[in-house]
């Protein structure tokens, strides 16, 4: 089974989008809590709808992440849902339209492994030396 490598966030952007964007009040349960993913979708707690930043519903939020339609995000190398998988997927703390690289600065996909050589990801910085923290996350895709 091959991949290819859709998004790529820093640690600090994973932290982020497990932290509440408000403190909830005394006595609301943590799960109930708003938090922002890594892309800009915003989830309405466990249970509630996952919108996108024009305020469409695009899934819902579950424990530990979110189940939502995968969306192309516009001007983006990224496309959307192919015909066959257009369901509700799970993305973790990724947007539905997530693409490209997040909080790590200076490092571009420069191969993403969708075409050939298929499910090869490369990746280039700025700098010599290219660190990508243990904590990082990549949102890969299955590639039919």
């Amino acid at each position: 089974m091959l991949a290819s490598l859709r998004a790529l966030a820093g640690f600090m952007e994973v932290q982020s989008a497990q932290t509440p964007e408000f403190s909830p009040g005394f006595g609301t349960p943590f799960i109930w809590a708003t938090t922002r993913q890594i892309g800009g979708d915003e989830v309405y707690g466990v249970g509630g709808p996952v919108t996108n930043q024009d305020s469409e519903t695009v899934g819902k939020g579950v424990y530990g992440g979110v189940l939502v339609h995968v969306r192309a995000q516009p001007e983006s190398r990224c496309r959307g849902a192919l015909e066959f998988e257009d369901r509700l997927q799970a993305l973790w703390v990724f947007s539905s339209d997530a693409c490209g690289v997040y909080g790590i600065q200076g490092v571009k996909i420069a191969h993403a492994g969708r075409s050939e050589p298929v499910g090869q990801i490369a990746l280039v910085a700025d700098q010599r030396e290219l660190l990508v923290h243990g904590a990082s996350a990549m949102l890969l895709r299955v590639i039919p």
